[in-house]
């Protein structure tokens, strides 16, 4: 049950300590193929989940977080369709995702998390989850279903987990910033409704709290009632939205010790989420809960990288035309593509941050260029962008 890194004697000052947990290979389900039956909740074996986990364990060592890391966990139960996707998992050094590891890997997390209340921590959960009301998920261990033991008693309320991180008599030192992500289901499985009233055993008996600043949000992958997404031998949907969030979620710089930084905070990870969520079709939306401010988890240097979608409007513009994107001097920094084939009018490109106009050159514009107003362009922005050049075309 060792670490899979532990910089903690290297570290003066604050650091970040993260819990990284990934099941896809549950012991007492049938495999990802097979039929479901009521005896196993009508749950499968995943082939997604420990890959998620995998792959931000694989982000945050890029230097992505605002404080250096002093330690990282990792919890992972893969599926073979993972293994022979992602070789690495099976000599990363991760214990298996048991009830028992678990308890044991978040007792001692947050046992480091004490040390300075600057520090930072990160939990992460990729696998089967059930709800049973808002903001209370219950998230299942590979050993979920063990014959004899009570339906749930292999399971975690990841409530239980954030309210024993708060500060009390014991932990009167925890770091006061966390993050708390679930990658999971939170849908009422019918078999739960046989039970009357299943016990979630607590991995934290929680004490009252002492003055609670802390500053804790969680974020679900999806919301009330649905089904999170994974994809088969892939990480999930929201654990690749994650990472890129990690690189580039940052909306409007700030100033931090005289210098010019962006911030990436929960609120613009969601942003950041949705607006892939969207482009990808995927029919949900990630969800926030136990916001309490709005803490920084990463302040990038430089503008971030923008994904722009242009509309530009009419397609009897002509060849050539030439669409750019210009930035605030008037100096085109990026010539959009097209993004589908069969669509003449959409555009992609991808900038920094900043203010921006359209640039479009056409012989058919009775004043050519056509230049756009400016606009600043972050990822709040709506896509797309749409220029709409019909009253601009020369007669004959």
């Amino acid at each position: 049950m060792a670490l899979v890194f532990d910089n903690r004697k290297k570290v003066v000052g604050p650091g970040v300590h993260v819990l990284l947990v990934g099941v896809s290979d549950y012991l007492n389900l049938p495999d990802h193929d097979e039929p479901p039956f009521d005896e196993t909740w009508f749950l499968n074996k995943l082939t997604s989940a420990a890959l998620s986990a995998f792959k931000i364990y694989e982000t945050i060592q890029q230097d992505v977080l605002r404080s250096p890391l002093k330690t990282v966990r990792l919890l992972l139960s893969p599926s073979p369709v993972e293994i022979d996707a992602e070789p690495a998992l099976e000599t990363a050094g991760a214990t298996r995702a048991s009830r028992v590891a678990f308890e044991r890997f978040t007792r001692d997390w947050r046992r480091d998390a004490r040390g300075n209340p600057e520090d930072m921590t990160i939990f992460y959960f990729a696998g089967h989850g059930l709800q049973r009301g808002p903001e209370e998920g219950v998230l299942l261990l590979e050993d979920f279903l063990e014959p004899e033991l009570p339906p749930l008693a292999r399971c975690f309320e990841i409530g239980n987990i954030r309210n024993g991180m708060a500060p009390s008599p014991t932990n009167t030192d925890i770091a006061l910033t966390q993050f708390y992500f679930a990658d999971a289901c939170l849908t009422r499985q019918e078999t739960q409704k046989k039970f009357v009233n299943p016990q979630v055993p607590d991995v934290f008996a929680v004490e009252l709290n002492v003055a609670d600043r802390r500053e804790a949000p969680m974020m679900f992958s999806t919301v009330d009632g649905t089904i999170a997404l994974g994809r088969a031998g892939k990480p999930s949907h929201f654990s690749e939205a994650l990472a890129v969030a990690l690189q580039r979620a940052a909306e409007e710089p700030t100033d931090v010790n005289g210098s010019a930084v962006w911030p990436i905070t929960m609120l613009t990870i969601k942003t950041a989420l949705d607006w892939y969520y969207t482009k990808h079709q995927l029919g949900t939306q990630v969800k926030i809960g136990g916001v309490v401010g709005s803490p920084v988890i990463r302040y990038l240097p430089d503008p971030p990288d923008v994904d722009v979608s242009l509309q530009v409007r009419p397609d009897s513009l002509g060849e050539p035309c030439c669409v750019w994107v210009c930035d605030d001097n008037g100096i085109a920094t990026a010539v959009p593509r097209r993004d589908d084939k069969d669509n003449k009018t959409q555009f992609g490109a991808t900038v920094k941050a900043g203010i921006y106009q359209v640039q479009v050159d056409s012989a058919r514009l009775t004043s050519n260029p056509y230049r756009s107003q400016r606009k600043f362009i972050t990822q709040r922005v709506q896509w797309p962008w749409p220029h709409n050049l019909a009253s601009l075309l020369k007669t004959s």
